[in-house]
């Protein structure tokens, strides 16, 4: 049996943190391990999936996002505190003074950190910008994940496929790299996000064992970053994956939590006005925020 089925953005965040709360290795280290989740709102989609709805605020689980006017921060009062279980207990912390870091010595390869990134090249290399001179929270652990075998899952949506390989775009990246008239929002580097990548193809394959094919991105209007893929598999698996779609549709929109920059208008809506990567140089070391 086929089926087709078209996902927002949102929606494929959705079902992509559907798969991940699923997979055994998460189920095991949140009864038995930890689970680092770092600031992002596609780490948010899988605390509600893990702890229920309403668990964050997932447009305030978050550092920075990019809107139509260019890069941004979410400002430390609406941004949510940084999540780690430990056992399933919850434990909150106060970002950027506190991280995951404090709890990396205690991690081994049974235990998770959740980041998504910005990019994914052909090859299914992710990329994330970071607009901290230290790079930020991924430049807090990737040296320990990597040197720890610390498992890295990275959710990632379709829409965020690029044509050419990542070494080919962090040459040309770095927050010095650009004169502060000549950005829009905050200036950033780039750094590569090893780990499993988690996709709507992975997801569909995890949860109910069919193969998802993209066939068309993007849309208008509400269909905007919009993916739409064609299931194949038993009609058995292809009709459940399709009514948890149908469950799925309707995943509210993320909201632009703007930071209040002087100059800036974009915390009033206007597109395009914010010429902030000064102020994001300048300030970024104290505040440790990256983008992603």
């Amino acid at each position: 049996m086929q089926a087709m089925v078209t996902l927002t953005p949102e929606e494929s965040k959705r079902l992509i943190a559907k798969s991940i709360a699923h997979m055994e290795p998460v189920r095991k280290a949140k009864e038995e391990g930890l689970i680092g989740f770092s600031l992002c709102t596609s780490a948010g989609y899988v605390i509600e999936e893990l702890l229920g709805r309403g668990a964050v605020s997932l447009s305030g689980y978050c550092c920075g996002f990019i809107y139509s006017g260019g890069s941004c921060v979410v400002p430390p009062d609406r941004r949510e505190r940084l999540l780690l279980l430990e056992r399933g207990e919850k434990r909150w912390l106060d970002f950027p003074e506190e991280n995951l870091k404090a709890f990396i010595d205690r991690m081994d390869q049974d235990d998770i950190i959740i980041k998504s990134g910005n990019l994914i090249d052909p090859e299914g290399n992710v990329g994330v910008l970071v607009a901290s001179p230290d790079g930020g929270e991924a430049g807090d652990y990737l040296p320990h994940i990597l040197a720890k075998g610390i498992q890295l899952i990275v959710p990632m949506t379709l829409n965020k496929t690029i044509p050419v390989p990542l070494t080919e775009i962090i040459p040309h990246m770095g927050i010095s790299r650009f004169r502060p008239d000549m950005v829009h929002g905050m200036s950033c580097g780039m750094m590569p996000l090893p780990g499993r990548v988690i996709r709507e193809v992975e997801a569909f394959g995890n949860l109910f064992g069919v193969r998802a094919l993209p066939v068309a991105m993007d849309g208008v209007g509400s269909g905007a970053g919009s993916v739409t893929l064609v299931l194949m598999g038993d009609d058995l698996a292809v009709e459940r994956a399709f009514r948890l779609i149908d469950q799925i549709k309707g995943e509210p929109p993320l909201e632009n939590m703007f930071s209040r920059c002087a100059g800036c208008e974009g915390s009033s809506g206007k597109v395009g006005a914010a010429r902030c990567s000064t102020r994001a140089k300048r300030g970024a070391s104290a505040v440790r925020r990256r983008r992603g």
